[in-house]
C-alpha cells in the first residue's frame, strides 16, 4: 500500500512490484550496445522495490544497472507509468522507445503512453547511482548511498479524459473558516472533443459540480474558490483530516488535507496561534535489511517508538521520505521537518554555485513541495544541511532556494541547518534556523554555552533576533551493550550523558524553541573498502542512534524519554563534561 488511504476508486491501478530482470553495467556499455532495445540475455532477478546493495555480493556497487519487466495489456489503453522513487539517474524505455529521464532519488515521476496497444510490452529502466561533485547528495555523504528502484512502480490505465493534478490551498479567515482555492488539471487523450461531468467531494459530501468540455488532446485547468465554515483545525492533540475526492467522468483522484496555521513571533513557533516547543529526533528512512526500500510495517513501529519517547516532531534526515510515513504523521498529529539531500559537511563552497547542482537542487525542492503540499504535519521546508554558510556561494544559493520555496508554498516556514553557528552569514534569510553542533563529540568539550552566546549575538547583527532557533543535531555515538562504571567514548553511558546535559541546557534557554536529537536509529555509514572517509564509524554504522538499527533501545533512549516526558531522569548522572 503506497498511501494509508485509497487514492483511486475508478482509475485502474496495478503495482509492477516483484522480480524484475536485472544486470549491472559496470563498464557503462549498455547505451552504446543498445540494451534498451536488446536486453542482455544473461541476467539475474532483482526485487522491486529494493536496494541492490542489500543483496548478496552487491554491497559495495555504485554505478549503472538495468532493470526489465514485461507488461501485458488485455486491450488497447492509455497508460500512465508512475515511479515513486528511483535512486539517482533514471532513463525509462517502453518497447525500446525512450520515454524520458529523471534525476533525483526520492520523489515520483511519471510518463504517459497514449493508446498503448494490446499485448505484451517491455519496460526497461536504466539507473545510475553514481555520486559526483555536482550530484545531490555529494559524492562524500554521511549515510550509505544505496542504488535501485526503492519505491513502488505503478501501471495506471487512463480514460480518454483524466485528472493530471489536484492542488488545494487555503487561508484561514477565522477559528473554523477558510478561503479555499482548488486547481484541478484535466487532460484529454481522445482524438475527438469530449464532455465530462466533474464532481468534488469533501469527506463524501458534494461541494462542487460542473460539466467540462475539452477539445481533442487539450489540457484544461479548473479553478474553484469557496468559503468553508465549521472546520475543525488539525492539531497534534486532535489531528482532524479531510478527504478531498475529485471525479471527472470515468477518472478520480483523492488526497487529504488538514487546516492549520503556522507562524513565528518573538523567536517562537506558533501552530494555530499557540506556542510550540518541539521535542524530536532525526530519522533516516533506512534499515540494514531493506536500505531505503523501507517497509510500511516498520514505519508504524518506528512511529510507536518515537511517540513513546515523548516526541511531537520528526526531522526527515536528509531527503524526502515515504508518502506512507507522512500519512502516518498526519494521522497521529506528529510535526515534520522536510528537506532535500543537500548534505554539505564535506561540500566545498566553490561547488555550491555549479549551474547543474543549482538546477538539480531547485528541481528536487520543487518536486518535494509538489508531492507533499497537502500534508498538514509538515511545518518546515528545509533547503540545505551543513553547507558552507560562511561563503557567498552558499548565501546566493540560499537566496534562490528560499525565493523558490516561498513562491511555491507560502503556508510553511523556510528553514535550514547550519554547522557554522558562530560564523554563518545566512542567518537573516530564513524563517527558522537549525543548529547542528556536536559538543562533547567531534569538538571535544568546547561548551554549548559559549557557542550559543556567540550565536545569539550574531543573530542580532544579521537581523535574525526574532527568528526561532532549533537545535537540529547534537549527540554522540554509543555502541549497544557497551556500558560500565564510567562514561567512556562510544559507551552507552557517555552517549546518554552528552544528551542529558545538552537537553537540560537547551530547555533552559528561552531563545531555543526545540530539539531534534541526532539520531533516532543507528544507520549504515558510507564506509566501503575503497573509500577513505568515515573510518571512525565503528561497525560501519553511524552509532548515534537512540535505538540500534534493529530498534533495540539504548540507555540514551531511556534518558531522552525521561526528559521528553518530563519525568525525573531514571538515572543519576554526575557531570564529567567540563
Amino acid at each position: 500500500m503506497i498511501r494509508t488511504f485509497q487514492q483511486h476508486r475508478l482509475r485502474e491501478c496495478h503495482l509492477l512490484d516483484g522480480l524484475w530482470d536485472f544486470v549491472f553495467d559496470k563498464d557503462n556499455l549498455g547505451l552504446a550496445e543498445g540494451w534498451h532495445a536488446d536486453f542482455p540475455a544473461v541476467s539475474e532477478q532483482m526485487p522491486v522495490p529494493a536496494c541492490w546493495n542489500n543483496e548478496l555480493g552487491k554491497f559495495e556497487y555504485e554505478g549503472v544497472a538495468w532493470y526489465r519487466t514485461r507488461v501485458t495489456l488485455e486491450e488497447s489503453s492509455h497508460v500512465r507509468l508512475l515511479f515513486h522513487a528511483v535512486l539517482g539517474h533514471a532513463d525509462v524505455y517502453w518497447d525500446g522507445n525512450h520515454l524520458g529521464y529523471h534525476y533525483g532519488g526520492y520523489t515520483p515521476f511519471h510518463f504517459t503512453i497514449p493508446t498503448a496497444t494490446a499485448g505484451i510490452h517491455e519496460l526497461i529502466v536504466r539507473t545510475d547511482s553514481t555520486l559526483e561533485l555536482n550530484t545531490i547528495p555529494y559524492h562524500i555523504v554521511d549515510w550509505f548511498h544505496y542504488g535501485g528502484i526503492i519505491r513502488p512502480v505503478e501501471l495506471q490505465l487512463l480514460p480518454d479524459v483524466s485528472i493530471e493534478n489536484m492542488r488545494i490551498t487555503y487561508e484561514m479567515t477565522g477559528d473554523s473558516s477558510a478561503d479555499i482555492r482548488m486547481k484541478m488539471s484535466l487532460r484529454s487523450l481522445s482524438d475527438s472533443p469530449a464532455e465530462v461531468p466533474v464532481s468534488l467531494y469533501r469527506n463524501g459530501e458534494l461541494f462542487h459540480t460542473e460539466n467540462v468540455r475539452l477539445n481533442a488532446g487539450e489540457r484544461l485547468e479548473l479553478n474553484i474558490e469557496q468559503v468553508w465554515t465549521e472546520l475543525v483545525r488539525w492539531e497534534p492533540e486532535n489531528p482532524e483530516l479531510y478527504l478531498i475526492r475529485a471525479v471527472a467522468g470515468r477518472d478520480d483522484r483523492a488526497d487529504r488535507i488538514g487546516f492549520r496555521t503556522v507562524e513565528t513571533r518573538n523567536k517562537k513557533i506558533l501552530l494555530n496561534g499557540k506556542e510550540l516547543y518541539l521535542q524530536g529526533v532525526n530519522r533516516h528512512e533506512e534499515h540494514p535489511e531493506w536500505g531505503f526500500a523501507f517497509p510500511n510495517k516498520l514505519m508504524t513501529k518506528d512511529l510507536d517508538i518515537i511517540l513513546q519517547m515523548g516526541c511531537n516532531t520528526v526531522r526527515g534526515s536528509h531527503y524526502p521520505q515515504s508518502e506512507y510515513w507522512l500519512d502516518l504523521l498526519d494521522e497521529r498529529g506528529v510535526l515534520f521537518w522536510g528537506e532535500i539531500p543537500i548534505w554539505g559537511a564535506a561540500f566545498p563552497a566553490e561547488h555550491t554555485d555549479d549551474p547543474l547542482f543549482v538546477q538539480r537542487a531547485m528541481t528536487m525542492m520543487g518536486e518535494m513541495i509538489e508531492r507533499d503540499l497537502h500534508h498538514p504535519s509538515i511545518l518546515f521546508w528545509s533547503v540545505h544541511n551543513e553547507i558552507d554558510t560562511r561563503s557567498k556561494q552558499a548565501y546566493d544559493l540560499s537566496v534562490k532556494m528560499t525565493e523558490l520555496v516561498r513562491a511555491k508554498d507560502s503556508s510553511r516556514l523556510v528553514a535550514y541547518a547550519t554547522m557554522h553557528p558562530m560564523t554563518d552569514i545566512c542567518l537573516g534569510l530564513f524563517d527558522v534556523i537549525g543548529i547542528n553542533y556536536y559538543d562533547g563529540w567531534y569538538f571535544g568539550h568546547t561548551k554549548f554555552e559559549e557557542m550559543l552566546s556567540t550565536f545569539h549575538e550574531r543573530c542580532q547583527a544579521y537581523g535574525a533576533e526574532e527568528t526561532p532557533v532549533l537545535m537540529t543535531e547534537f549527540g554522540g555515538a554509543g555502541i549497544h551493550g557497551d556500558s560500565g562504571w564510567e562514561p567512556r567514548l562510544f559507551s552507552e553511558d557517555y552517549q546518554a550523558e552528552i544528551l542529558s546535559k545538552a537537553l537540560k541546557l537547551f530547555r533552559s534557554d528561552t531563545k531555543i524553541s526545540g530539539t531534534y536529537v541526532w539520531q533516532f536509529a543507528d544507520t549504515r555509514a558510507q564506509l566501503e573498502s575503497f573509500r577513505p572517509h568515515f573510518r571512525d564509524r565503528a561497525r560501519s554504522f553511524n552509532n548515534k542512534g537512540l535505538v540500534t538499527e534493529y530498534r533495540k533501545p539504548k540507555l540514551a533512549y531511556r534518558v531522552v524519554k525521561g526528559i521528553y516526558t518530563e519525568c525525573s531522569d531514571p538515572y543519576s548522572w554526575g557531570s564529567t563534561l567540563k
